[in-house]
C-alpha cells in the first residue's frame, strides 16, 4: 500500500501545532521532514534549531543554525541565535564572536546591541579593537538590561575565586559509595574548605560534562551532604543515597555551562587524565577567563610500577602527564616521594618545564571524617567477626600493586610453624581489583587461609573505623605509593601497623610505623611474629605512637592546601601551553597515542587543536566538526623562512574543504581543497615567511555528514591524521617525509 503523500504546508501546520504544545522534539521533527521537501528555506531550518535547543539539544540546534548560516550568510539575527547557542555550550569566545558578527552586520539590533556589550570582554586579538572593546563595557555598565549577564559581585574580601573541580568524585559515586583514599583526599578537603573557607578566597564547585566540554556549577549543599552520606554507609541501593545521588544528576543535566570568574583557579584534587577532551576544554576557558589550573598529583604509580596497572591506564595517565606541564599553573603533591617522583619524570621530557609545587600532606585523623555517632548506620561487617576475636586489618584494593600474595604466603608459613590458634585472622578490607589472580588462586586453593582470611569488599566508613578500633594490629604492604592513607588511618587508631620501607611509606608511618625490608617474604613473616608472639612487644609500640604519631585534623590538612592554593594564586601567570612549540621538520600524529612513557612529541596532538571545533582523538586519527575548526601551530624562534606545510587528511564523504591560513598581522590566500570520501591524501603548502609566533589554519568543511559515533549524534567535518611543518629549503625533511609516506598529493585550487 502506497504512502500516504504529505504535502509542506501540511508538514508545517503540523510543526506548528507541536510547537504550541510544546512539544518541542515532535516540532523539530516536523520541520526536518518539511525542510527536507524545501532544503532551501532556511527560516524553517531556524524554527527546527529553536525546538532542538528548547529540548536540550543544544549542540544538534547549533549545527541547524549553521546549515542556516550557508543560506543566510548576513542575518544578524540568526547569528544572535548562533551565539546564545554557543553560550550555553560555554563556547563564550564563539558567543561573543557570533554577537559581534551581528552587530556589524546591523547595527541598530537591539538584541545585538545587548549581547555584543555583554561579552565584548570574552573577545581577544583583532576581531575586536580596543575602542570598540571600552566603548561596548561602558555601555554595558551604564545599561540596566545587561545585570543578567554581569558577574555576580563577590565580598570586597573574597579576592582569590578558588573553584574546586569535583567530576571524578561525582562519577566515582555514580557506581559506588564507599571512598576509597582519593575520594577521602577530596571529601576531607573540600567540605571542610565550603564550611570554613580561608580570609580572602571565594570558594565554589564544579563538574566537566565530558560531552559538551564544558564545566557546570555543583550546588555546595547537595555535594557536603553526598559525602556524607558516602560516609555513613555502604548500601548502594539505600533510597536515600540514590535518591541525592541522581537528584544531583538531574540538577546537572538541567544546567548550562557555567562562566568561570576571571582569573579563578580550578583545583581538582581528584584525578583528571581519564577525562576525554580536558585539557582542550581547560586551555578555551584559560583563553576567555583567564582560569589557572592546578591539579593534586596523588602518585606516579603508571610510569615507575606500570606493570601493576591495567594498560589502558598506563596510556590515559601518560598521555595527561605529557601535557601537565604545558597546561598547570602549579601542583599540589601529598609527599616529598611524589614531588621528587614529579619533578624527575617531568624534567626529563624538558628542563624547567615543572610548574611550581606544594606538598600537602596527609597525615589527618579519618575520624574527622565521620558522620555524627546519631546517623550510625548498622555494622553489617562486624558480624563476619567473633565477639572478641583477635584479628590483624589490612586495608587496601585487592590488586598486584599491593601485594596481597607475599602476606597471604606470610600468614600460611606462620601457621603452619605456629598453629591455628596462636595466629589472629587476617581481615582484608577492599574492593576487587587488577592482576590479583595469583593471591586469589592462593586462596582458593588453600583450606587454611580459607579459614584465617576474611575478604570485606564492602565497607563503609563507620565500619571501617570500628576495625581499626578492635583489631589486634595492621599490615599494609605495597610496591609503590603516593603517601598511604591506611598507615595514617592505623596510627590514628593507635595502632601498630607493619608496612615495607620505600616510596612515601616512610612519610606516612614517620618513627613510629615498623618496617620490614621491601617484598621480602623472611622479614616480614618475621616481623609478624614479633608482632603476633611478643605481647610486651606490641604494648611497647603502640606507646610510642600515641606520644609521637598522633596525626593532625582534616581541618589542619584543608588550611595547608588553601595555603599552598593561595601562594600559587600570587605566582605570576604561567604561559600554559605556550611552552611548546612544533619542530620544523618532524612529522606529528594526531591521534590518540598508546604509549608507556611520557613525551612531548604526543602532546602535541592535544595542543594544537584550538576552539570547540573538534571531536575527542581517536587511534586512527581526530575528527573535526562540520564547520570551522582551528589548528594552531605554534612556531619556534627565529622561524624567518618560506615554509611547507604537509597535511594529512581524510573526509567522511565527497567532500571540499576550504583552508585559510593566519599568523600575526598577516593573512595567507585561501585554500580550497577536494577530497574523496575514505582516502587518506596529503596536502602540500607552501608559505611565505610567517612575521608571528604561531600558525593558525582555519579548516572549514561545511555541512558535513551526520553519523551515530561513541553514543553521540555528529556533524563530521574533515578528519585530520597528522602534519608536519618544515623550511621550504630542508630538503632532508622533505625527503623523509616522502619516505614514511606513499604520497598521493593533492593540489590544492587558491579560492
Amino acid at each position: 500500500m502506497a504512502s500516504p503523500i504529505i504535502d509542506p504546508d501540511t508538514l508545517l501546520a503540523k510543526a506548528d501545532a507541536h510547537r504550541r504544545d510544546k512539544d518541542w522534539m515532535g516540532a523539530a521533527d516536523a520541520y526536518r521532514q518539511f525542510t527536507i521537501l524545501r532544503p532551501n528555506d532556511w527560516t524553517i531550518i531556524v524554527q527546527e534549531g529553536h525546538c532542538l535547543k528548547e529540548g536540550g539539544k543544544v549542540a544538534e540546534a547549533l549545527a541547524r543554525y549553521r546549515e542556516a548560516e550557508a543560506l543566510a550568510p548576513d542575518d544578524a539575527d540568526l547569528q544572535v541565535q548562533i551565539g546564545h547557542a554557543q553560550k550555553v555550550l560555554g563556547r563564550w569566545h564563539d558567543a561573543a564572536r557570533a554577537y559581534h558578527r551581528a552587530l556589524a552586520m546591523n547595527p541598530s539590533s537591539a538584541a545585538a546591541r545587548v549581547e555584543a556589550a555583554a561579552t565584548a570582554e570574552w573577545l581577544t586579538g583583532p576581531e575586536i579593537d580596543a575602542a570598540d572593546r571600552a566603548a561596548l563595557s561602558r555601555e554595558r555598565d551604564k545599561d540596566p538590561r545587561f545585570a543578567p549577564f554581569l558577574p555576580v559581585p563577590q565580598p570586597v574580601d573574597a579576592a582569590i575565586a578558588t573553584v574546586f573541580d569535583v567530576t571524578d568524585l561525582l562519577q566515582y559515586f555514580n557506581d559506588r559509595r564507599t571512598p576509597t583514599g582519593i575520594q577521602r583526599v577530596q571529601s576531607g578537603i573540600i567540605t571542610r574548605a565550603l564550611t570554613a573557607p580561608a580570609a580572602g578566597m571565594a570558594i565554589s564547585l564544579a563538574y566537566f560534562e565530558p560531552r559538551q566540554r564544558v564545566w557546570k556549577a555543583v550546588d555546595r549543599h547537595a555535594f557536603t551532604r553526598l559525602c556524607a552520606l558516602s560516609a555513613a554507609g555502604a548500601d548502594t541501593q539505600d533510597p536515600e543515597w540514590t535518591g541525592l545521588r541522581d537528584a544531583v544528576r538531574r540538577l546537572l543535566n538541567a544546567t548550562g555551562a557555567m562562566r568561570f570568574p576571571r582569573d579563578a583557579l580550578l583545583v581538582n584534587l581528584g584525578n583528571s587524565w581519564s577525562l576525554t577532551d580536558y585539557f582542550r576544554a581547560l586551555r578555551q576557558a584559560q583563553r576567555d577567563h583567564g582560569v589557572r589550573y592546578v591539579p593534586f598529583v596523588h602518585d606516579c604509580v603508571p610510569l615507575i610500577v606500570p606493570e601493576h596497572c591495567l594498560t589502558g591506564l598506563v596510556h590515559s595517565y601518560v598521555r595527561w602527564f605529557s601535557a601537565l606541564g604545558l597546561h598547570a599553573h602549579g601542583l599540589l603533591c601529598n609527599s616529598e616521594n611524589t614531588r621528587d617522583d614529579l619533578r624527575k619524570h617531568m624534567e626529563a621530557l624538558r628542563p624547567g618545564l615543572t610548574p611550581p609545587t606544594h606538598v600537602v600532606r596527609l597525615d589527618a585523623d579519618p575520624r574527622g571524617l565521620l558522620p555524627p555517632q546519631g546517623n550510625a548506620a548498622p555494622m553489617e561487617a562486624l558480624r563476619a567477626l567473633r565477639h572478641d576475636e583477635s584479628f590483624a586489618l589490612f586495608v587496601a584494593t585487592l590488586e598486584s600493586r599491593k601485594n596481597h600474595l607475599l602476606v597471604f604466603n606470610a600468614w600460611l608459613k606462620l601457621l603452619r610453624e605456629h598453629g591455628a590458634e596462636a595466629i589472629p585472622r587476617l581481615v582484608c578490607v577492599g574492593k576487587p581489583g587488577w592482576h590479583a589472580d595469583a593471591a586469589l588462586k592462593l586462596l582458593e586453593t588453600s583450606p587454611e587461609l580459607q579459614r584465617h582470611v576474611l575478604l570485606l569488599p564492602q565497607v563503609s566508613d563507620q565500619e571501617l573505623d570500628a576495625l581499626y578500633d578492635r583489631c589486634a594490629f595492621t599490615v599494609y604492604n605495597s610496591h609503590y605509593e603516593g603517601w598511604g592513607l591506611p598507615i595514617t588511618e592505623a596510627l590514628a587508631h593507635g595502632k601498630v601497623t607493619i608496612t615495607p620501607r620505600h616510596s612515601a611509606l616512610t612519610e606516612a608511618g614517620g618513627d613510629v610505623a615498623t618496617y620490614f625490608t621491601p617484598q621480602s617474604l623472611p622479614e616480614l613473616t618475621a616481623t609478624l611474629e614479633k608482632v603476633i608472639l611478643d605481647p610486651a612487644y606490641r604494648a611497647a609500640q603502640e606507646a610510642l605512637i600515641r606520644a609521637k604519631g598522633q596525626p593532625r585534623s582534616w581541618d589542619a590538612v584543608k588550611d595547608e592546601a588553601l595555603d599552598a592554593i593561595r601562594a600559587l594564586a600570587a605566582q605570576p601567570v604561567r604561559p600554559v601551553a605556550e611552552a611548546a612549540t612544533v619542530a620544523l621538520g618532524q612529522h606529528y600524529k594526531l591521534r590518540r597515542m598508546e604509549s608507556p612513557t611520557p613525551a612531548l612529541a604526543p602532546a602535541m596532538a592535544e595542543l594544537v587543536r584550538e576552539g570547540p571545533g573538534w571531536y575527542p582523538l581517536e587511534k586512527w586519527g581526530v575528527s573535526t566538526m562540520a564547520g570551522l575548526a582551528t589548528l594552531r601551530l605554534p612556531l619556534p624562534a627565529g622561524t624567518d623562512a618560506p615554509l611547507r606545510l604537509y597535511l594529512e587528511m581524510r573526509a567522511p564523504a565527497d567532500m571540499e574543504v576550504e583552508l585559510r591560513f593566519h599568523s600575526e598581522g598577516s593573512q595567507a590566500q585561501p585554500f580550497l581543497v577536494s577530497l574523496p570520501a575514505g582516502e587518506p591524501r596529503i596536502c602540500l603548502f607552501d608559505l611565505p615567511a610567517l612575521p608571528g609566533t604561531s600558525l593558525s589554519i582555519e579548516l572549514d568543511s561545511g555541512d558535513g555528514p551526520y553519523a551515530l559515533q561513541y553514543g553521540e549524534a555528529r556533524r563530521l567535518g574533515v578528519g585530520l591524521l597528522g602534519f608536519m611543518l618544515c623550511r621550504l629549503d630542508d630538503h632532508a625533511a622533505r625527503l623523509g617525509m616522502l619516505e614514511e609516506h606513499s604520497l598521493n598529493p593533492v593540489s590544492p585550487a587558491l579560492t
